[in-house]
């Protein structure tokens, strides 16, 4: 199975990183899931978001036992976030067409997200860039991804929903090739400042965050 890596994060924490290379039946034979995995799987029809599912479970099952804990399913609230049964862990996922990242932490909320580096981002920029987000990332795609992924890796965190990309999460201007960026969240409750690491993946970025990371 072509687990890329899984890497400390935050004190306790863990990303893992899986490239989705095997066919769907490989990856049938590879799941065990629980009950409410199985009837998530089951509502899927399309092959390639089936082989998507399918990776980012075994992932964060993979991810749970490389720490020692037992893996029990995955379920939603009532803002449709999802959780972990059985365990007061949090954890974040995403895919692409190549990729599925997890991010889990044992106590801190956390948010992942990753995209691939592409045109498609300077087409909808206008939807979630502030104007000074828009001149600073200056039609320049990596820094467009940046910018997606750090406010998707909040908006998970945040977990809530009713969040604008645009006007609740502002991101801060950023070097090239950073590795850390900030970001906020921003609501008429709370008003809060996060760190964000920012890793480079091939043709994709990926960004994490974790609640307590405000600085």
């Amino acid at each position: 199975m072509p687990l890329v890596w899984i890497r400390p994060f935050e004190g306790r924490g863990r990303v893992a990183l899986w490239e989705i290379t095997e066919d769907l039946e490989d990856l049938q034979r590879a799941f065990r899931g629980s009950p409410a995995d199985v009837a998530a799987y089951a509502a899927i029809h399309h092959p390639q978001k089936q082989r998507e599912f399918l990776a980012s479970r075994i992932l964060i099952q993979t991810l749970i036992e490389s720490v020692g804990e037992t893996y029990h399913g995955i379920r939603k609230d009532s803002y449709d976030k999802p959780f972990l049964e059985n365990t007061d862990s949090h954890f974040s996922l995403s895919h692409s067409l190549r990729f599925a990242a997890v991010v889990w932490h044992p106590a801190a909320r956390v948010g992942l997200d990753i995209e691939p580096v592409s045109e498609k981002l300077s087409v909808v920029a206008r939807k979630f860039l502030s104007e000074n987000e828009w001149n600073h990332a200056d039609h320049r795609l990596e820094r467009l991804a940046v910018y997606w992924t750090a406010k998707e890796a909040l908006y998970k965190l945040y977990g809530e929903k009713k969040l604008s990309f645009k006007g609740n999460i502002p991101i801060e201007p950023f070097a090239d090739e950073a590795e850390r960026i900030h970001g906020w969240i921003r609501t008429p409750e709370q008003s809060i400042r996060y760190a964000l690491s920012v890793i480079r993946v091939e043709d994709c970025m990926l960004t994490v965050a974790a609640e307590g990371e405000g600085v």
